[in-house]
This record gives C-alpha cells, sequence and structure tokens, in this order.
C-alpha cells in the first residue's frame, strides 16, 4: 500500500471508529538537510527513516485543536511525505519543523516509541498544526536548515 494511500486509510478510520489499528510505518528516508544539520549541530537522530504513527495523526486531529481552528486538512496530512521536499525545515533546539507557510508539521529526531513490544528510537512526526502567526518562525529559537542541499533522502 502506497503511502499516501496508508495515511488516507487510517485517517478515515479515524473519522470513523475514533481509532485505528495500524502499526507505526516508514514514510520514507530522511532528508539530506536535516542529516546534515543534525550532523552538524549535535542532534542525534535515532533512525535514517522519518515515521508515522495512528497515535500522532490522532494528536494532529484532537477536538482542543479543532476547537481552535488549528486541524490541517486531511489532503495536507496524506500529502505530507511528498510535499516535505518542498517545505521549509527548521530546527528549535527540540524538534524539527517543516512547514509550507499555512501549517506546520513537528518532527522529533529521536522519539522512543513501543514497536513490535521493543521500545525504538525514531524520526517521528509528532503533529502538525495551521500557523497562526507566519511572523513565528522569525523567532530566535527557530534556525532553518540549509535548502541548498540535495533534499532526496539520506544516502546512510
Amino acid at each position: 500500500m502506497a503511502t499516501e494511500e496508508l495515511i488516507s486509510t487510517i485517517l478515515i478510520d479515524i473519522h470513523q471508529k475514533g481509532y485505528s489499528s495500524v502499526l507505526p510505518f516508514s514514510i520514507g528516508k530522511i532528508e539530506k538537510r536535516m542529516e546534515q544539520f543534525a550532523r552538524d549541530n549535535n542532534v542525534n537522530l535515532g533512525s535514517d527513516e522519518l515515521y508515522m504513527s495512528v497515535k500522532q495523526l490522532q494528536h494532529s486531529m484532537r477536538s482542543s485543536k479543532n476547537a481552535k481552528g488549528l486541524v490541517v486538512a486531511d489532503e495536507d496530512l496524506i500529502n505530507f511525505p511528498k510535499n516535505r521536499f518542498s517545505m521549509d525545515l527548521y530546527y528549535d533546539g527540540k524538534c524539527f519543523i517543516y512547514t509550507d507557510g499555512q501549517s506546520k508539521f513537528i518532527v522529533h529526531p529521536n522519539y522512543k516509541m513501543k514497536v513490535n513490544r521493543e521500545i525504538v528510537k525514531l524520526v517521528n512526526f509528532i503533529t502538525a498544526t495551521k500557523i497562526k502567526d507566519p511572523a513565528e518562525f522569525t523567532l530566535p529559537k527557530y534556525r532553518k536548515t540549509e535548502t541548498d542541499c540535495n533534499t532526496e533522502g539520506s544516502s546512510r
């Protein structure tokens, strides 16, 4: 099943049943610009692939976010795996943030999660939120990664 189709299936499950039983899955290799930034700034990456999980997709859609009008459209979540390559990428001291200027997608570089009854550390999608203030990324805590790197997947 293609990644977009898998995310779509999970979102349909969440909308219809409130849950999905799909296990965490890779959406592809991490980008060279993330890998390079991590290496240059002593950020430990838990894996060389970027993962998503049902729990985190549910977190993106939670009712408190919806009440504030901050839920990212299903289509944007479904297309994130391929669209991330054309987004700006920032690091805030804890997480990487992909943004298209309308929404932000938070990625933890070393997230602990249980996969097949074992605790592992992965580069993991955490949540997505609509951006309220476009000036947010001018704050000093945000450091933009280099965009001149080849943005295809990692070569590790």
